[in-house]
């Protein structure tokens, strides 16, 4: 039975293949092929802008507390392009989720991206202050200001955590 591409049995018909060094088989495009294909490569200005909406999409739904629906949208978009920011709102959705090692793994894909990225320091800091790691805390957040972020009442708030633990 020929298929829409004019294949029988997933095989290619015999004029659209050509013999090739050491008798294997290579499939030639046909021009339906090389037209989808053009279309492919022309509408890749689009995915950026799908990106955004993308990003977008996944706050709103943060914001909404629909963090699953969220960690979808993030993922959706960062197949179509990793990237340092978006790893970030993933992983702070992880954090959300008390889904601490997912988030510390996006935190760090974020950095292996953009090692200058002060917000994925800060979210490793974050989810250590979560699980009581106040030292590894401390850290990320100086390494979090060194790259601009700013929330000098969060950090004192950690060092006074970390000493109070230091003291017992």
């Amino acid at each position: 039975m020929p298929s829409v591409f004019g294949v029988r049995s997933g095989r290619p018909h015999p004029h659209q293949l050509e013999r090739t060094y050491g008798g294997f088989m290579k499939m030639r495009f046909s021009p339906t092929i090389l037209f989808l294909l053009l279309g492919l490569v022309l509408a890749a200005p689009a995915v950026g802008q799908d990106i955004k909406t993308l990003t977008e999409k996944g706050i709103e739904e943060c914001n909404a507390g629909k963090f699953d629906q969220a960690l979808g949208t993030f993922t959706q978009a960062l197949k179509q392009k990793p990237d340092s920011d978006l790893y970030v709102l993933r992983g702070k959705t992880y954090t959300a989720k008390n889904q601490y090692a997912q988030a510390l793994q996006d935190f760090d894909q974020a950095l292996k991206l953009n090692p200058a990225n002060g917000q994925a320091y800060f979210g490793r800091a974050m989810v250590y202050v979560y699980q009581e790691n106040f030292d590894q805390a401390l850290e990320n957040l100086e390494k979090a200001k060194n790259h601009g972020v700013k929330d000098e009442d969060f950090f004192k708030y950690v060092k006074k955590l970390s000493e109070g633990r230091r003291k017992k």
